[in-house]
């Protein structure tokens, strides 16, 4: 059995030039997952300020959001299984709560954060999964009251919910917002040109001297890109795939990303990944809003990403053939051949 933890692998292609500016880099391991933070064009001391006040920011947020180890979420969560008003004098926390509310409600609940107890039945509410398909009977019963994010009510500082199946987590949100966090914080010191890479999902601040920052986008079957796409100034890229976090059991693939409908991890992708132009929640998009297209049925994701304005995604079918959109297909450069599967634009 083999586990990753990686969401995606990103490949920085540094064109050489006959005058370099600097690029400082410093990595971290947060949010599960590798973080890498790119700076270029500044001076090493203020790069260091700088990315140290960005992880800083992160590692709160990593202790603030966490869904299964103590936190404020886990707090929350605990209350709410006890039958109990939990009590938030924080307003970060309520914007947080809200946001994810309108996402899943966007994207018809295929993006749920509510389902905690079916993620950690199924064993990924720890570092390394139980690497067990939970029994039929406790599937059944979660999803005999399956729960929504409009299970939560929010009353100005108070959250509740009638519904004790109610567990929230954030993991498939929680990288994107870092994102739009560190676009804040970078904007605030002057920086004009970065790259934030925390596990694949990417916001690029600028350029890479004249150019655009370019990324690849990890292969979900093999240890190399699929291909590269240039990243325009104040654009995000996530990925979503069953890669990442998964167990195998019987020569079949269980990845985190359950489907809230059925309970099961969804099976019909390998992965899915979006670009969403700037704003000021682009970050957050992009990591949400690649969960509706990895996890919705085949014939529902076109209509999905139309609803929810995506008109760059890639999606990686479950037996390799590509979904591509033509907006993203004109921006992608393939890096390997990929005669073997269907590529179909849309």
């Amino acid at each position: 059995m083999r586990f990753h933890k990686l969401l995606l692998i990103v490949i920085l292609f540094l064109v050489s030039c006959s005058q370099k500016a600097p690029i400082y880099e410093h990595k971290d391991f947060i949010f599960g997952t590798i973080v890498d933070i790119k700076i270029y064009g500044e001076t090493e001391e203020k790069s260091e300020n700088i990315s140290n006040l960005i992880f800083n920011d992160f590692k709160r947020l990593h202790n603030y959001l966490h869904p299964w180890e103590k936190s404020l979420i886990s707090s929350m969560n605990n209350a709410i299984a006890a039958g109990s008003v939990f009590n938030v004098d924080d307003e970060e926390i309520i914007r947080i709560i809200q946001d994810n509310k309108n996402l899943a409600s966007k994207s018809e609940n295929y993006f749920n954060p509510a389902i905690g107890k079916l993620i950690a039945l199924w064993g990924f509410h720890q570092e390394l999964p139980n690497q067990m398909v939970p029994k039929a009977h406790q599937i059944n019963e979660l999803l005999a009251n399956v729960t929504t994010m409009d299970d939560l009510k929010i009353n100005q500082s108070t959250l509740s919910s009638a519904n004790r199946n109610f567990q929230l987590d954030l993991g498939g949100y929680a990288k994107g917002y870092a994102l739009d966090r560190a676009k804040k914080i970078l904007a605030n010191n002057g920086v004009a040109n970065a790259l934030v890479n925390i596990g694949g999902n990417i916001i690029a601040i600028g350029m890479h001297g004249d150019r655009s920052w370019i990324v690849g986008i990890q292969h979900p079957r093999k240890p190399s890109a699929i291909a590269s796409i240039q990243l325009p100034p104040g654009w995000s890229i996530g990925t979503s795939g069953d890669y990442q976090r998964y167990f195998m059991d019987h020569d079949k693939r269980y990845s985190h990303l359950i489907n809230p409908r059925t309970g099961f991890p969804a099976d019909n992708s390998q992965s899915a990944t979006i670009m969403i132009p700037p704003a000021n929640n682009s970050g957050a998009l992009s990591d949400a809003y690649s969960k509706p297209l990895f996890i919705a049925p085949e014939i529902e994701k076109l209509q999905l990403a139309d609803k929810l304005g995506i008109d760059f995604f890639m999606v990686v079918l479950a037996n390799g053939d590509i979904l591509i959109s033509s907006k993203m297909n004109e921006s992608i450069q393939w890096l390997e051949q990929n005669n073997e599967k269907n590529i179909t634009v849309h």
